[in-house]
């Protein structure tokens, strides 16, 4: 207790115990009559004949006196004996806290499409997981188409691409959390990277020659590497959640929809031109959603991240990206299944060291690196201006239909063709092509065969993770009968298109049909099949990496995440 209210206290207490005697003494009222004098009438006489009652007589009680010191000292007493009461009742709450907070804080795991760690409170979460694709390809391309896309991709061998075979698409470690109920952190690495040796792809010779260039280290060198690392703080008061890190430039749904849960084994032509080098980049984002959830916006800082979405690190002055998304829910029928996504998305991207290079690759690939040719290419797109890309969203649900489609346009200013000019003179081999502009989007329709549908994920707008009702089993019961259910098949189609050609950039136009059968066996574990066609057409056809044509695919994909 503060020593000034602890003074006042004891002097309002000691002047009260020390006046207050004095004002209690009663006071003996005047006589009315002169001494002696006979009353003016006796006193009544009993009810019952009694002799009359003598009045009462006011007895004094003896009066204790103390000292201002005594005093004093009993009003320390007390005073100390109620802090002392407080102080006991403060501990005994702070120890029913902290054993409440210790029961709490006990960590329980369980198992939820992944194993998860968490304390009753829901404050601190820790999740372990990962991914592991298999695939495999077999690819039906004429010897001529074969070497225009060897040619394309400048190969020692052209005729040695679209090779049929089999590998490892992802295969990622990921571990996730929640500290303190808002601090959450990411960290998801990828083992199934290649690092391209240049050999093949400059076209560099060596010692063995172009008729066995096997024999030396041409092909791709497996590493690791980032794929998704970040931290984040969430549920922050009007802005919502802030991440910092190496995480998605979301520019449209199907890049938003995590790669666990697609529907097709790759994402198709109009994400691999205009979002695949960009997939993951480092930078911050600010992201939330509004009216109970129904609409959701993004916006983002980053670094341009040189056309590599493997990179630890991003350096260049000014390359900076800054992205926006915006969605919303029309329509939203939990029970039945039934939704309407709408969404528009933008991206200013300044461009690294000056240039930009548009491709795309087939829809089936196996392998990694330069074992995956690039279809169609401007080649670098030189401008001291920036690339913007827009993009628009339709995704719609009805129980067990799902649609699709997308479209996005990007446009770059003043561009050139072969470097960039020296103040107003074009040096030897550049070409001047104003404004580029480039295009492409899908339209994919699917359909489950069992009672299920497809799900969305509202804080990060995509298809959520696909659950069977029934899933698959087949094994041996009591008794000897066998038990069995299908898990969930789903069937689909979807056409993309990409038109890379404009304003004297010969990059190429794409159009492509793919059909897919997907048996999810349970919700970790699904199958897919792909057949892909894919048209390529070029105007002028001019060389010889630049012939029309036809390709098709087949591809498997066997997927297990947790």
């Amino acid at each position: 207790m503060p020593a000034v209210v602890r003074f006042v206290i004891v002097t309002v207490v000691t002047l009260f115990v020390v006046l207050a005697p004095a004002l209690a003494q009663p006071q003996v009222p005047a006589p009315t009559s002169a001494p002696g004098a006979v009353p003016d009438s006796a006193p009544p006489a009993s009810p019952t004949g009694a002799a009359p009652t003598a009045p009462t007589v006011p007895s004094t009680a003896p009066t204790v006196t103390l000292t201002p010191k005594e005093i004093k000292q009993l009003v320390e007493q007390a005073i100390a004996e109620r802090e002392e009461k407080a102080k006991q009742a403060e501990a005994e709450k702070k120890k029913a806290e902290s054993q409440s907070q210790q029961k709490s804080r006990k960590v329980t795991g369980t198992w939820n499409n992944g194993l998860t760690f968490e304390t009753e409170d829901k404050a601190f979460r820790f999740n372990v997981g990962g991914v592991t694709q298999f695939d495999m390809g077999w690819f039906n391309v004429d010897k001529n188409q074969k070497r225009s896309i060897g040619t394309l991709n400048n190969l020692v061998d052209p005729g040695r691409t679209l090779d049929d075979g089999m590998d490892f698409r992802r295969a990622r470690l990921r571990m996730s959390g929640l500290a303190w109920e808002q601090l959450e952190f990411f960290a998801q690495y990828e083992f199934a990277n290649g690092t391209d040796l240049r050999q093949r792809t400059l076209g560099i010779p060596n010692s063995a020659g172009i008729a066995n260039p096997l024999t030396t280290n041409t092909d791709p060198a497996e590493t690791v590497g980032f794929n998704e690392v970040y931290i984040g703080l969430t549920k922050l008061p009007v802005i919502g959640t802030v991440r910092v890190g190496r995480h998605r430039e979301s520019l449209n749904f199907v890049t938003a929809t995590a790669d666990n849960n697609q529907v097709w084994m790759e994402r198709g032509l109009m994400f691999d031109a205009f979002n695949g080098n960009y997939n993951f980049s480092n930078g911050i984002t600010v992201s939330r959603t509004f009216l109970d959830d129904r609409a959701y916006a993004l916006i983002g800082l980053f670094e341009q991240n040189s056309q590599s979405n493997r990179q630890f690190s991003t350096v260049g002055d000014g390359n900076y990206v800054y992205d926006a998304r915006l969605t919303c829910l029309p329509v939203w029928n939990e029970s039945e299944h039934r939704w309407v996504h709408l969404g528009v998305d933008y991206s200013y991207r300044n461009l690294n060291q000056d240039n930009v290079r548009v491709r795309a690759r087939p829809d089936i690939r196996i392998g990694s690196g330069f074992q995956v040719p690039n279809l169609f290419d401007t080649g670098n797109i030189f401008s001291r201006d920036a690339q913007q890309i827009a993009n628009l969203e339709f995704v719609t649900a009805l129980g067990p239909w799902t649609m699709a489609a997308e479209g996005t346009v990007s446009t770059i200013t003043n561009a050139y063709l072969g470097g960039l000019p020296v103040g107003n003179r074009l040096p030897t081999g550049v070409t001047s092509h104003g404004t580029y502009v480039a295009t492409g989007g899908y339209v994919e329709v699917m359909r489950f065969l069992t009672p299920d549908h497809r799900g969305y994920v509202k804080d990060r707008p995509g298809y959520a993770r696909v659950t069977p009702s029934r899933r698959f089993v087949f094994l041996e019961g009591d008794g000897g009968r066998w038990r069995f259910d299908t898990g969930a098949w789903e069937v689909g189609v979807r056409y993309d298109y990409v038109d890379l050609t404009n304003s004297g950039v010969n990059g190429g136009t794409g159009q492509g049909v793919t059909g897919a059968v997907n048996w999810y066996l349970t919700s970790n574990a699904r199958i897919q099949f792909n057949y892909s066609w894919i048209h390529r057409e070029f105007s002028p056809a001019d060389n010889a990496g630049r012939q029309n044509g036809d390709l098709r695919a087949f591809g498997v994909r066997f997927n297990c995440d947790f």
